[in-house]
């Protein structure tokens, strides 16, 4: 999912550059004489050219029940729509190395190339140019926005009134074969159900005792179906084994929520693989790790903001514990050893 959402974001950015070069030309095509003609692609046609080659079919395959950012949809369908990706192989095959084609051979092929370009190129910029497309922008940057400022300010509340924090982040998932659209529903129900009936025993098991908030994320994959990436906040003067904690609760899930049907990945087991850890116990001096566990949570909604899914009640696919609220008077933070 990380090397998709990676692709999701180069279209984004990809997207931004065309609209912000609308009189690139893409090609150049120089008569050479002899029904010799030279075609030379800008850095720009270039990078279209490999996105669409190496990143279209693989973003429709991994995102089947999802709808894309403004930017990404507007590349995607007009790609499609101009049919890019047959004409870009079928210049490819011709493995031309010096950009010399010949009228009435392999030139064709390069034209027919130049010009579904120039109309993919041209049918992006109108729509960009839209009053619909601006609203459907502003639309996702307000919702992407206002659920970034929610869970960092969720964040700041929880470390206003405590002073550790055993910080768990699971991956929890549904598995089990999707083997037809009425299999994608009916597990969506499942793992729906499976998250609510988590959270409501949490509040009654011992388990979880001391957490105290949670943030959560719903995504779905042709792979791995439904999962959910959790991080878990936990009073760091009760909890100490992080690692412990987090293998509890990864069986509580796989063997009384899903019985038997889920399993999990245990973040915290792997925490020499982050370079920017901000997770395991987290105090509320250490500004660093707190900015990294912002940050990592910011990548859950960032991945919303770039697609989201379409479930079938339009349910949320992204929630967190209430922000609690100031501290008052005199009343410090609470210390623990």
């Amino acid at each position: 999912m990380t090397t998709l959402s990676n692709q999701l974001h180069h279209i984004g950015q990809l997207t931004h550059s065309i609209i912000s070069q609308p009189n690139d030309p893409l090609y150049t095509v120089i008569d050479q004489g002899n029904g010799m003609f030279q075609v030379t692609p800008t850095e720009l046609a270039i990078t279209i050219e490999n996105t669409v080659l190496h990143s279209l079919y693989e973003i429709l395959e991994g995102f089947p029940i999802h709808d894309f950012h403004p930017y990404i949809s507007v590349f995607v369908r007009n790609a499609l729509d101009c049919n890019l990706r047959p004409a870009i192989e079928d210049q490819r095959k011709l493995n031309n190395t010096d950009g010399m084609y010949q009228i009435a051979g392999d030139y064709e092929v390069m034209l027919d190339l130049v010009v579904r370009m120039k109309t993919f190129f041209t049918q992006l910029l109108e729509v960009n140019g839209s009053f619909e497309f601006k609203e459907l922008f502003y639309r996702a940057h307000r919702t992407a926005n206002k659920n970034h400022d929610g869970m960092v300010r969720y964040i700041d509340s929880l470390f206003e009134h405590f002073s550790r924090f055993a910080v768990i982040r699971l991956d929890l998932y549904e598995d089990g074969p999707i083997l037809s659209q009425s299999d994608i529903e009916k597990k969506y129900w499942q793992a729906k159900y499976d998250l609510k009936h988590l959270l409501n025993n949490a509040k009654m098991n011992s388990l979880f005792a001391a957490m105290v908030g949670y943030i959560w994320t719903l995504e779905y994959g042709p792979e791995r179906g439904y999962h959910y990436h959790l991080v878990l906040f936990f009073d760091g003067s009760q909890v100490r084994d992080d690692v412990f904690r987090a293998w509890e609760i990864g069986e509580y899930w796989k063997v009384v929520i899903t019985n038997g049907r889920g399993s999990y990945w245990n973040c915290n087991a792997e925490k020499s693989k982050y370079p920017h850890l901000g997770i395991g116990m987290i105090h509320h001096s250490e500004v660093e790790r707190i900015n990294n566990l912002k940050q990592a949570a910011a990548y859950l909604v960032k991945v919303d903001h770039y697609v989201r899914m379409l479930t079938p009640d339009n349910g949320r696919t992204f929630g967190r514990g209430e922000i609690l609220p100031p501290r008052t008077g005199n009343m410090g933070r609470p210390r623990a050893a």
